[in-house]
């Protein structure tokens, strides 16, 4: 196995003209790992490189029984969860056969990206075993996890998965379960993880799910179009927006702003502290700039929300805004964070994650630790006091998503990696043994791992009964027709 560092790829060959799959829960502006997912594309096409998306949407709609089922677990796992953390939570099930689809088969290569829902890892064996080269492109923890996207600092999926701290009683047996399908079905493939964080990487590698023996991981990092987030006149953006021009304004920006693993609370209270220490110096407090689900109340501080934004309302965002600031306890490589780089905007962030691999503290912004809000607000005090200062920070941010960021570079680091595939074309690692299946006819939902001894057998039957549990409570608390009306 290859250890997980960054790769200085060199020049590829792309006369071969690979063709591409890239397979994905969904596609298109509707969330991190998606917009990723697009722009990768986008640098493949850039380099004349045939790639195709196949999401869920794509394949042959599920069975009524199958729809059943999995709105029962979903239920369940919505009504089983404890206050640790409110960050997306999905069974290993279902588990689609996608390897019939016809535009996997005719593919070379076969990159997974987020599959949540989709396919589990029995779907990503049944792609190895049909003589693909696959490469799985990990957006956050889930792979080797028994459920939790996020783990909120919990360690378990080194073991076991025991005593989830994210669910309650009634679910103890899921997550343990998942883990030991997913430690099972991936154990032994020659299958390459691509992290775009080292973060990320070092914690597949601790995983239980991991097999030193047979897996690879490469860490890529995300790519951007540098001709679209590009420095722009603030001065322009803050008036189309209605915002002041002399005031120093810093953005926060998520699908969710209510979702805990943001820090969100935590950004609200820096910015506080932030403004009465300006305040106490007779300086006018900051006014703080959002978009996404979520609305922010800061007393004392102006707060202008955007709502939920298309790519041309984030780059006006950032244009607008002197900073960008995230609290987040956990994450990959945020996006968010890199669109505010390449747009010049230097990023108070805080030291967790894959933040460290795009922010050197006091380079391109300025790092600070978890849950800190006082350190945060001495920062954010700092530089509202000293532009100059969040210029030069502002021009180091644009040069290095120039010198590392580039779409096309992340496209080039993706075509050497096909081209020197570590392991012999369809075949398994070194002493293990993987079957080659006939590619089936057509690909379905593989629905019968729950009716025939599956991971969610022992766990389904709690599932159904916090399922109906939670549409009792529905019922009981949802207003009368009248009520609505009014």
């Amino acid at each position: 196995m290859m250890s997980p560092s960054h790769e200085d790829f060199g020049p590829c060959d792309t006369t071969k003209n690979p063709r591409i799959a890239c397979v994905s829960t969904q596609a298109g502006h509707s969330g991190g790992a998606s917009i990723a997912m697009e722009r990768l594309v986008a640098g493949l096409r850039d380099h004349g490189i045939s790639v195709d998306i196949v999401t869920r949407n794509d394949c042959p709609p599920a069975t009524t029984r199958e729809r059943r089922l999995d709105r029962t677990i979903r239920r369940a796992i919505k009504h089983g969860r404890t206050d640790v953390s409110n960050t997306l939570f999905t069974a290993d099930w279902p588990s689609w056969d996608v390897s019939g689809h016809p535009t996997v088969a005719a593919a070379d290569f076969v990159n997974v990206h987020w599959v949540a829902g989709f396919l589990a890892a029995a779907g990503i064996r049944r792609l190895v075993e049909s003589g693909k080269r696959v490469a799985w492109t990990l957006h956050d923890m889930r792979a080797f996890t028994g459920g939790c996207h996020y783990a909120a600092g919990c360690r378990g999926f080194i073991g076991q998965c025991m005593a989830c701290p994210q669910l309650t009683d009634a679910l103890r047996d899921l997550p343990m379960r998942s883990l030991a399908r997913a430690r099972r079905r991936l154990a032994g493939l020659p299958l390459v993880f691509i992290t775009p964080s080292q973060w990320l990487a070092d914690e597949l590698a601790h995983s239980s799910v991991f097999d030193p023996t047979a897996h690879d991981v490469r860490v890529i990092p995300y790519g951007i179009d540098l001709d679209r987030y590009r420095p722009g006149d603030t001065a322009e953006a803050r008036r189309r927006l209605g915002l002041p021009l002399d005031r120093f304004c810093i953005l926060l920006g998520s699908v969710s702003l209510a979702e805990h693993r943001k820090g969100t609370d935590v950004a609200i209270d820096a910015v506080s502290r932030a403004t009465a220490q300006l305040t106490a110096q007779g300086c006018e407090p900051p006014i703080v700039l959002t978009y996404g689900a979520g609305q922010l109340t800061i007393p004392g501080v102006p707060c202008h929300g955007l709502g939920s934004l298309n790519e041309a309302g984030v780059i006006e965002a950032l244009h607008a805004c002197d900073t960008y600031l995230t609290m987040a306890r956990e994450d990959n490589l945020p996006n968010t964070v890199m669109e505010a780089l390449a747009c010049g905007r230097p990023v108070v962030g805080t030291a967790t994650g894959g933040i460290p691999d795009m922010v050197q503290d006091g380079v391109h912004g300025w790092l600070v630790p978890v849950d800190d809000a006082a350190a945060t607000a001495d920062v954010l005090e700092r530089i509202a006091l000293d532009r100059d200062l969040v210029s030069a920070a502002g021009i180091e941010a644009r040069e290095r998503a120039e010198r590392e960021w580039d779409s096309r570079l992340q496209a080039r680091r993706y075509l050497a990696l096909v081209d020197a595939w570590p392991f012999d074309h369809g075949s398994p690692a070194a002493g293990h043994t993987v079957e080659h299946s006939a590619r089936p006819e057509r690909f379905t939902p593989a629905a019968a791992v729950v009716h025939r001894g599956g991971s969610l057998r022992g766990p389904l039957r709690s599932m159904r009964r916090l399922a109906r549990r939670g549409m009792a409570s529905r019922r009981r608390t949802s207003p009368a027709a009248g009520d609505s009306q009014r």
